[in-house]
Protein backbone atom coordinates (compact mmCIF):
# COMPACT_ATOMS: atom_id res chain seq x y z
CA UNK A 1 0.00 0.00 0.00
CA UNK A 2 1.30 3.45 -0.87
CA UNK A 3 2.15 5.65 2.09
CA UNK A 4 2.44 9.42 2.34
CA UNK A 5 5.44 10.70 4.30
CA UNK A 6 4.99 13.57 6.72
CA UNK A 7 5.68 17.03 5.27
CA UNK A 8 5.53 18.61 8.73
CA UNK A 9 8.88 17.42 10.08
CA UNK A 10 11.17 19.64 8.01
CA UNK A 11 13.08 22.45 9.70
CA UNK A 12 15.49 25.22 8.76
CA UNK A 13 18.32 23.10 10.14
CA UNK A 14 17.35 20.08 8.04
CA UNK A 15 17.03 22.25 4.93
CA UNK A 16 20.50 23.69 5.52
CA UNK A 17 21.99 20.25 6.21
CA UNK A 18 20.43 18.91 3.03
CA UNK A 19 22.00 21.74 1.06
CA UNK A 20 25.36 20.85 2.62
CA UNK A 21 25.21 17.06 2.37
CA UNK A 22 22.90 16.62 -0.62
CA UNK A 23 25.80 16.70 -3.06
CA UNK A 24 25.34 12.92 -3.38
CA UNK A 25 21.85 13.30 -4.83
CA UNK A 26 23.04 16.25 -6.90
CA UNK A 27 25.81 14.17 -8.47
CA UNK A 28 23.53 11.38 -9.61
CA UNK A 29 21.02 14.04 -10.69
CA UNK A 30 23.64 15.36 -13.10
CA UNK A 31 23.75 11.91 -14.68
CA UNK A 32 19.98 12.06 -15.07
CA UNK A 33 20.23 15.42 -16.85
CA UNK A 34 22.88 13.90 -19.12
CA UNK A 35 20.55 11.01 -19.94
CA UNK A 36 17.71 13.42 -20.72
CA UNK A 37 19.95 15.45 -23.05
CA UNK A 38 18.79 18.94 -22.10
CA UNK A 39 19.21 21.38 -24.96
CA UNK A 40 19.59 25.13 -25.08
CA UNK A 41 16.25 26.91 -25.19
CA UNK A 42 14.19 24.04 -23.77
CA UNK A 43 11.53 24.30 -21.08
CA UNK A 44 12.18 22.12 -18.02
CA UNK A 45 10.18 21.23 -14.93
CA UNK A 46 12.07 19.96 -11.86
CA UNK A 47 9.59 18.19 -9.55
CA UNK A 48 10.88 17.95 -6.00
CA UNK A 49 13.58 20.54 -6.55
CA UNK A 50 14.61 20.79 -2.89
CA UNK A 51 17.07 23.63 -2.40
CA UNK A 52 17.53 24.08 -6.14
CA UNK A 53 21.06 22.81 -6.71
CA UNK A 54 20.10 20.56 -9.64
CA UNK A 55 17.54 23.10 -10.87
CA UNK A 56 20.39 25.57 -11.20
CA UNK A 57 22.36 23.11 -13.30
CA UNK A 58 19.34 22.52 -15.54
CA UNK A 59 19.01 26.28 -16.01
CA UNK A 60 22.67 26.52 -17.02
CA UNK A 61 22.14 23.82 -19.64
CA UNK A 62 19.08 25.40 -21.29
CA UNK A 63 20.54 28.91 -21.13
CA UNK A 64 18.92 32.31 -21.10
CA UNK A 65 16.49 31.34 -23.86
CA UNK A 66 15.25 28.35 -21.88
CA UNK A 67 12.82 28.15 -19.00
CA UNK A 68 13.18 26.16 -15.78
CA UNK A 69 10.68 25.83 -12.94
CA UNK A 70 11.37 23.94 -9.73
CA UNK A 71 8.54 22.88 -7.45
CA UNK A 72 8.70 21.30 -4.00
CA UNK A 73 6.14 20.80 -1.23
CA UNK A 74 8.58 22.00 1.46
CA UNK A 75 8.51 25.81 1.81
CA UNK A 76 11.83 26.05 3.66
CA UNK A 77 13.62 24.32 0.80
CA UNK A 78 11.89 26.46 -1.80
CA UNK A 79 13.14 29.54 0.08
CA UNK A 80 16.70 28.32 -0.36
CA UNK A 81 16.08 27.48 -4.01
CA UNK A 82 14.87 31.04 -4.60
CA UNK A 83 18.00 32.41 -2.92
CA UNK A 84 20.08 30.27 -5.28
CA UNK A 85 18.03 31.14 -8.38
CA UNK A 86 19.03 34.79 -8.81
CA UNK A 87 16.37 35.00 -11.55
CA UNK A 88 18.01 32.22 -13.58
CA UNK A 89 15.11 29.88 -12.79
CA UNK A 90 11.77 30.00 -10.98
CA UNK A 91 10.81 28.03 -7.89
CA UNK A 92 7.62 27.70 -5.91
CA UNK A 93 5.81 25.44 -3.48
CA UNK A 94 3.94 22.70 -5.33
CA UNK A 95 3.23 19.00 -5.55
CA UNK A 96 3.77 16.49 -8.34
CA UNK A 97 0.14 15.38 -8.22
CA UNK A 98 -1.27 18.91 -8.54
CA UNK A 99 0.02 20.84 -11.56
CA UNK A 100 -3.33 22.36 -12.53
CA UNK A 101 -1.85 25.85 -12.84
CA UNK A 102 0.52 24.66 -15.58
CA UNK A 103 -0.88 24.50 -19.08
CA UNK A 104 -0.85 21.29 -21.07
CA UNK A 105 1.98 20.47 -23.49
CA UNK A 106 4.22 23.20 -22.06
CA UNK A 107 7.49 21.46 -21.13
CA UNK A 108 10.14 19.68 -23.18
CA UNK A 109 11.49 17.86 -20.12
CA UNK A 110 10.07 16.86 -16.74
CA UNK A 111 12.27 15.12 -14.18
CA UNK A 112 12.09 13.86 -10.58
CA UNK A 113 15.45 13.24 -8.94
CA UNK A 114 15.23 11.04 -5.81
CA UNK A 115 11.59 12.04 -5.48
CA UNK A 116 9.13 9.51 -6.87
CA UNK A 117 9.67 7.05 -4.00
CA UNK A 118 8.15 9.67 -1.66
CA UNK A 119 5.00 10.16 -3.76
CA UNK A 120 2.01 8.03 -2.62
CA UNK A 121 -0.02 8.41 -5.82
CA UNK A 122 2.64 7.79 -8.44
CA UNK A 123 0.20 7.21 -11.35
CA UNK A 124 -1.47 10.57 -10.71
CA UNK A 125 1.89 12.35 -10.57
CA UNK A 126 3.03 10.75 -13.82
CA UNK A 127 -0.28 11.51 -15.52
CA UNK A 128 0.27 15.16 -14.61
CA UNK A 129 3.80 14.95 -16.03
CA UNK A 130 2.32 13.49 -19.24
CA UNK A 131 -0.21 16.34 -19.44
CA UNK A 132 2.34 19.15 -19.10
CA UNK A 133 4.85 17.53 -21.49
CA UNK A 134 4.83 18.44 -25.15
CA UNK A 135 4.36 15.59 -27.65
CA UNK A 136 7.83 14.11 -27.99
CA UNK A 137 8.79 15.47 -24.56
CA UNK A 138 11.05 13.53 -22.19
CA UNK A 139 10.46 12.33 -18.65
CA UNK A 140 13.14 11.11 -16.29
CA UNK A 141 13.47 10.00 -12.71
CA UNK A 142 15.85 8.33 -10.29
CA UNK A 143 14.56 6.20 -7.45
CA UNK A 144 15.63 3.75 -4.78
CA UNK A 145 15.18 0.17 -6.02
CA UNK A 146 12.92 -1.93 -3.79
CA UNK A 147 14.95 -5.06 -4.55
CA UNK A 148 18.48 -3.61 -4.21
CA UNK A 149 18.62 -1.61 -0.96
CA UNK A 150 21.34 0.79 0.05
CA UNK A 151 24.10 -0.67 2.24
CA UNK A 152 22.99 1.61 5.08
CA UNK A 153 19.43 0.33 4.97
CA UNK A 154 20.63 -3.27 5.00
CA UNK A 155 22.71 -2.63 8.12
CA UNK A 156 19.89 -0.78 9.85
CA UNK A 157 17.30 -3.44 9.10
CA UNK A 158 19.52 -6.04 10.78
CA UNK A 159 19.97 -3.81 13.83
CA UNK A 160 16.33 -2.97 14.35
CA UNK A 161 15.18 -6.54 13.70
CA UNK A 162 16.81 -7.46 17.03
CA UNK A 163 15.07 -4.60 18.88
CA UNK A 164 11.28 -4.90 19.24
CA UNK A 165 10.92 -1.19 20.09
CA UNK A 166 12.59 -0.13 16.84
CA UNK A 167 11.07 -2.55 14.34
CA UNK A 168 8.55 -0.03 13.02
CA UNK A 169 11.13 2.71 12.54
CA UNK A 170 11.04 4.55 9.22
CA UNK A 171 14.28 3.90 7.36
CA UNK A 172 13.90 4.19 3.60
CA UNK A 173 11.32 5.91 1.42
CA UNK A 174 7.88 4.26 1.61
CA UNK A 175 6.98 3.87 -2.08
CA UNK A 176 9.91 2.20 -3.79
CA UNK A 177 9.83 0.72 -7.28
CA UNK A 178 11.69 -1.98 -9.14
CA UNK A 179 12.91 -1.65 -12.72
CA UNK A 180 10.02 -3.85 -13.77
CA UNK A 181 7.32 -1.94 -11.89
CA UNK A 182 8.71 1.41 -13.10
CA UNK A 183 8.58 0.26 -16.73
CA UNK A 184 5.11 -1.20 -16.30
CA UNK A 185 3.78 1.99 -14.71
CA UNK A 186 5.17 4.22 -17.45
CA UNK A 187 3.99 1.96 -20.25
CA UNK A 188 0.48 1.83 -18.78
CA UNK A 189 0.32 5.63 -19.03
CA UNK A 190 1.47 5.70 -22.66
CA UNK A 191 5.16 6.55 -22.22
CA UNK A 192 7.87 4.88 -24.29
CA UNK A 193 10.67 3.82 -21.95
CA UNK A 194 14.10 4.78 -23.31
CA UNK A 195 16.37 3.94 -20.35
CA UNK A 196 15.85 1.64 -17.36
CA UNK A 197 18.91 0.57 -15.40
CA UNK A 198 20.39 0.42 -11.91
CA UNK A 199 23.55 2.40 -11.23
CA UNK A 200 25.67 2.03 -8.10
CA UNK A 201 27.40 4.83 -6.21
CA UNK A 202 30.10 4.57 -3.56
CA UNK A 203 29.23 7.17 -0.94
CA UNK A 204 31.76 8.12 1.71
CA UNK A 205 30.89 9.71 5.06
CA UNK A 206 33.26 11.09 7.66
CA UNK A 207 31.42 9.46 10.57
CA UNK A 208 28.13 7.97 11.73
CA UNK A 209 26.72 11.40 12.58
CA UNK A 210 27.07 12.54 8.97
CA UNK A 211 25.31 9.34 7.89
CA UNK A 212 22.39 10.02 10.22
CA UNK A 213 22.23 13.73 9.41
CA UNK A 214 22.13 13.08 5.67
CA UNK A 215 19.42 10.46 6.14
CA UNK A 216 17.28 12.83 8.21
CA UNK A 217 17.81 15.78 5.89
CA UNK A 218 17.17 13.87 2.66
CA UNK A 219 13.96 12.42 4.14
CA UNK A 220 12.85 15.87 5.42
CA UNK A 221 12.75 14.50 8.96
CA UNK A 222 10.99 11.17 8.34
CA UNK A 223 14.02 8.97 8.92
CA UNK A 224 13.66 7.27 12.35
CA UNK A 225 10.96 9.81 13.22
CA UNK A 226 8.92 7.25 15.16
CA UNK A 227 11.74 6.65 17.64
CA UNK A 228 12.26 8.60 20.86
CA UNK A 229 15.62 10.30 21.39
CA UNK A 230 16.91 7.66 23.85
CA UNK A 231 16.17 4.95 21.26
CA UNK A 232 17.94 6.95 18.53
CA UNK A 233 20.96 7.41 20.81
CA UNK A 234 21.15 3.66 21.44
CA UNK A 235 20.71 2.87 17.75
CA UNK A 236 23.41 5.38 16.85
CA UNK A 237 25.92 3.60 19.07
CA UNK A 238 25.09 0.22 17.57
CA UNK A 239 25.17 1.65 14.05
CA UNK A 240 28.58 3.26 14.63
CA UNK A 241 29.99 -0.11 15.62
CA UNK A 242 28.35 -1.93 12.70
CA UNK A 243 29.59 0.61 10.14
CA UNK A 244 33.23 0.08 11.09
CA UNK A 245 33.16 -2.89 8.71
CA UNK A 246 32.58 -0.35 5.92
CA UNK A 247 35.51 1.91 6.80
CA UNK A 248 37.87 2.64 3.93
CA UNK A 249 40.41 5.25 2.84
CA UNK A 250 37.74 7.94 2.39
CA UNK A 251 35.81 7.18 5.57
CA UNK A 252 32.67 5.08 5.84
CA UNK A 253 31.97 3.60 2.39
CA UNK A 254 28.32 2.80 1.72
CA UNK A 255 27.12 1.61 -1.67
CA UNK A 256 23.94 3.29 -2.86
CA UNK A 257 21.91 1.98 -5.78
CA UNK A 258 19.51 4.02 -7.90
CA UNK A 259 17.21 3.14 -10.78
CA UNK A 260 17.65 5.54 -13.70
CA UNK A 261 14.59 5.77 -15.93
CA UNK A 262 13.90 7.97 -18.93
CA UNK A 263 10.84 7.87 -21.17
CA UNK A 264 9.29 9.74 -24.04
CA UNK A 265 5.78 10.99 -24.67
CA UNK A 266 4.99 9.91 -28.23
CA UNK A 267 4.55 12.56 -30.90
CA UNK A 268 1.14 11.11 -31.68
CA UNK A 269 -1.09 9.73 -28.99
Amino acid sequence: MSKAPSLQLDSATLADEYDRLGIRQFNHGLQLLDALGLQEGERVLDIGCGTGRLTESAAQRVGAQGEVLGIDPLPLRVERALQRAQERFAARVGRAEALADIGGSHYDVVYLNSVIHWIPDQPKALREAWRVLKPGGRLGFTTMPADAPHDLHGVLHKLIAADPQSRRAEIGAPNKLTRESAASLLSSLGFEVTLNEIREFDDAFDNVDDVLTFSRASSFGNFLSSLAEPQITQLRERLAAALEAHRGPRGLHLARRMIFVTARKPLAH
